[in-house]
């Protein structure tokens, strides 16, 4: 097995997420609530790559989905609250953030050369190594719930998801949920240097991780741009990721369109080569059928009878040539049908890799068609008309029916139109 980088993204979660900004930035904290429907088995979210009757192949491997993981964590919570209460410290903030869930992302392509067996083998070990990790750094911290999920991308990328609630201790040994002390750089420095370590340990060879205190300051400025993707959600970062692997198909294609092309050009002058080949060898005698000629009587003058000692050297000759000629022909023939066979190989390679589920083609090809026919809808209505505003809107990808605000906009509009 090649040498492999393993994803570890981080999410923040809280039972009542901040609105506030700080910075003029928002607080990049997700709802329990949220991150929980869209990890257990109901699997409700934006990602389009989830394959519902994938779902039953997912394996749980501490809490079930039928758990109620905000009150799981509001019990914990009120635990904590209790004991703080009885040491006379204030309750914690009702924003705080409550949870972190964590996700191992193994490169697809390893994933799909290793067999199920082998994928569910390597992913338990995964999460053996961050479980003990995440321990060695903050003992208090207690795994909720974790899953493998075999959902996403027609089940070709398997990875576990968990949700930890980083309970530590304050000054005086009371119990605390303090994320800001113990979820930091410093703790992404401990976990990218140690998880490659350890995962190779256990006969993974995982590559090191890139460590921001590591890095130079042209390193640091190329992963300060990088990180513009870190905050994006789980479908906005496939979508990109998909664009990108079609940039990269259509790439190939053009590489492979130019290699057909020069195989094209190149059987063309073989074949032009094999013509005048033939017509060569309809002209000539063939060097074995020149040995069989029968050996000229020499007459008094020192010329041939039959055949003139000169025309025998020349016909010797040309067999000669004509033979290399042969050969060469040969050497060009091989030398396509090498090149045809590495190019079917790749074409068929690329074909299997990237071509969608017969499901998934269909449904592009409904949106395609759905896209046209509200587009040609958009040409015949005014841009003063309501309905115009709102096509736009759905064709630049908004949820429409995503508030009860917006769903009374919608009634309004029908009532405009009719």
């Amino acid at each position: 097995m090649q040498g492999f980088h393993v994803g570890l993204p981080f999410l923040k979660l809280s039972l009542n997420p901040s609105t506030q900004k700080h910075n003029g930035k928002a607080a990049k904290t997700c709802s329990v609530k949220c991150a929980w429907d869209e990890m257990n088995d109901k699997r409700k979210g934006k990602d389009k790559t989830i394959d519902h009757s994938l779902t039953k192949n997912n394996i749980w491997l501490t809490g079930s989905s039928e758990m109620d993981m905000e009150q799981v964590i509001q019990t914990e919570i009120d635990r904590i609250n209790a004991i703080r209460a009885e040491s006379g410290k204030r309750k914690m903030r009702c924003d705080a953030v409550s949870a972190i869930e964590m996700i191992q992302k193994p490169p697809m392509e390893i994933m799909q050369k290793l067999t199920p067996e082998e994928q569910i083998r390597m992913l338990k070990t995964s999460d053996k190594v961050l479980e003990e990790l995440l321990h060695e750094w903050a003992p208090g911290w207690k795994t909720l719930a974790t899953v493998i999920h075999f959902d996403e991308m027609g089940g070709k990328s398997p990875h576990p998801h968990k949700i930890v609630m980083p309970i530590g201790t304050d000054k005086d040994g009371c119990p605390v949920l303090n994320a800001k002390k113990d979820f930091n750089l410093s703790f992404f420095t401990f976990i990218n240097r140690n998880y490659p370590e350890r995962m190779r340990q256990k006969g993974y060879p995982v590559l090191d991780c890139e460590v921001f205190e590591d890095m130079t300051p042209e390193e640091k400025a190329t992963h300060q741009e990088k990180k513009k993707d870190y905050g994006l959600e789980s479908y906005e970062f496939k979508k990109k990721k998909v664009e990108e692997q079609n940039a990269t198909i259509e790439q190939n294609e053009g590489i492979i369109g130019n290699q057909k092309a020069k195989i094209s050009e190149q059987e063309k002058k073989l074949e032009q080569q094999k013509n005048e080949n033939r017509n060569l060898e309809i002209q000539i005698l063939s060097k074995q059928e020149v040995k069989t000629l029968p050996k000229p009587d020499s007459t008094f003058l020192g010329d041939y009878y039959k055949v003139p000692r000169k025309d025998y050297n020349n016909l010797l000759a040309t067999a000669k040539q004509a033979e290399l000629i042969l050969e060469q022909q040969k050497a060009a023939e091989a030398s396509v049908a090498v090149k045809e066979q590495a190019l079917a190989r790749r074409e068929a390679e690329l074909e299997r890799k990237h071509k969608l589920p017969m499901k998934e083609r269909m449904e592009l090809l409904k949106l395609r068609v759905l896209e046209k026919s509200v587009r040609w809808i958009l040409s015949q209505i005014s841009d003063g008309n309501p309905l115009h505003r709102w096509l736009e809107k759905a064709l630049d990808g908004q949820d429409l029916t995503k508030t009860n605000n917006e769903r009374s906009e919608h009634r309004k509009l029908i009532k405009e139109i009719l």
